[in-house]
């Protein structure tokens, strides 16, 4: 058996080999992330005598980097495994004891021979592209929270008053009316007729007159800053303009995610009471094809929600906070969805409330909730069916049983 090792790269990858007894049989070189250097490892694994029936090769899961290579050595019949970073890095720390000069590449192929993982599968392409859009809908959602902060601190200095105007700041009433006069002399120069046009058009008819009048008002007994008022009304402008068409985006890219989410598995974690389309997405594009999780154990330690551990001499002991070692997208969502989850489903607002109780904190709480909800997610989408708050018989074991 040989055993080829990459260590994953931006630019140029480095690729190593080593036989059954850990000799190097094919020297570390380098091959560019593209068209030749894929040809250019492929001659040089031949040229090594190294056949695809006979090898394993291994590359860490750096960034995205290791997508491409990947479907060009499956393609040619290699069997390819994906490594955690975590798993080589725990075994560098091991191998520096007795090889402190070991190149990456040919570390990533010992530690293939040691372990002999199984080869990495691709999850299905719609499940692929859900967490692709997924993580880009965070982006944009991010993007938009970013905006409207910044939007909030200009309009703090030019029209202080104007937060107390709108249940939403960044209502369509709201946007409208600060795309068109967002300082009190602008407000005050507009025409009343203009104003309550741009509040009815914009509010569905549940704005009118007295709004526009008590924005006049406002804007009368204003103290905001008239230094540099134009460059902050500019400012506002921009930025809800901007911001508007963030969420233009945002509501375009969740139509999307719907489709694809309805054509995968994970269109079964939306029968959760509190998990939306999004939500659902976003965990079920992380967890990828369900069965590479043997247990609901490996996804919370995948998600680094499983507890961190220290040791001492010959013990070892817990501190209860998460070790965060894992996916932060896949842990941000659960976490997320647990607070939702809480609130509308009982089985999971038992376990809240019995765990505050014992006087948990309230993200303590809401984490046992989360590595409950793993569980209850892996199981949905292995088991393809929808959720139910007793499991059916068919249910395997251990996946829903409540904690101490």
């Amino acid at each position: 058996m040989r055993y080829v090792g990459i260590d994953i790269a931006k630019k140029d990858h480095q690729i190593a080999a080593v036989d059954e007894f850990g000799n190097v049989i094919l020297k570390s070189f380098s091959a560019g992330n593209n068209e030749s250097g894929f040809a250019k490892i492929a001659e040089k694994l031949e040229a090594a005598r190294i056949e695809s029936d006979e090898c394993l090769v291994g590359m860490e899961a750096t960034g995205h980097y290791w997508i491409s290579l990947w479907e060009f050595l499956d393609a040619n019949g290699y069997e390819v495994v994906v490594i955690n970073p975590i798993q080589t890095d725990a075994f560098r720390k091991v191998d520096s004891l007795r090889k402190t000069n070991a190149i990456d590449s040919v570390l990533i192929a010992e530690y293939l021979r040691f372990a002999n993982p199984e080869s990495s599968k691709m999850a299905n392409p719609d499940v692929e592209q859900l967490r692709e859009l997924a993580r880009f809908r965070s982006f944009l959602v991010e993007q938009a929270t970013q905006l409207k902060n910044k939007a909030i601190r200009v309009l703090d200095q030019a029209f202080p008053e104007y937060g107390k105007l709108f249940s939403n700041t960044f209502g369509e009433a709201s946007k409208a009316l600060l795309k068109q006069c967002p300082t009190p002399e602008e407000v005050l120069a507009t025409d009343i007729r203009t104003l309550t046009r741009i509040l009815k058009e914009n509010s569905g008819g549940n704005c009118g007159r007295a709004k526009a009048e008590a924005v006049k008002d406002a804007a009368r007994s204003s103290i905001g800053a008239k230094f540099g008022a134009r460059a902050l009304s500019f400012e506002i402008k921009l930025l809800v303009k901007r911001l508007s068409f963030t969420q233009v985006q945002i509501e375009e890219l969740e139509d999307e995610i719907s489709e694809l989410l309805h054509r995968s598995d994970g269109h079964w974690l939306t029968t959760i009471p509190g998990i939306g389309d999004s939500l659902a997405a976003s965990i079920a594009g992380e967890i990828g094809d369900p069965d590479r999780f043997e247990t609901p154990k490996k996804l919370i330690a995948y998600a680094g929600m499983d507890a961190s551990k220290y040791q001492s001499g010959a013990n070892q002991d817990t501190n209860g906070h998460m070790s965060k070692r894992g996916s932060s997208e896949l842990r941000r969502a659960l976490m997320l969805a647990a607070d939702k989850v809480r609130i509308y489903d009982p089985y999971f607002g038992e376990y809240y409330d019995s765990m505050k109780a014992r006087g948990k904190h309230h993200y303590v709480a809401l984490s046992g909730v989360a590595r409950k909800l793993a569980g209850v997610c892996l199981s949905l989408m292995r088991e393809q069916r929808p959720y139910e708050s007793e499991p059916p018989e068919h249910h395997l074991p251990g996946h829903l049983q409540r904690q101490a």
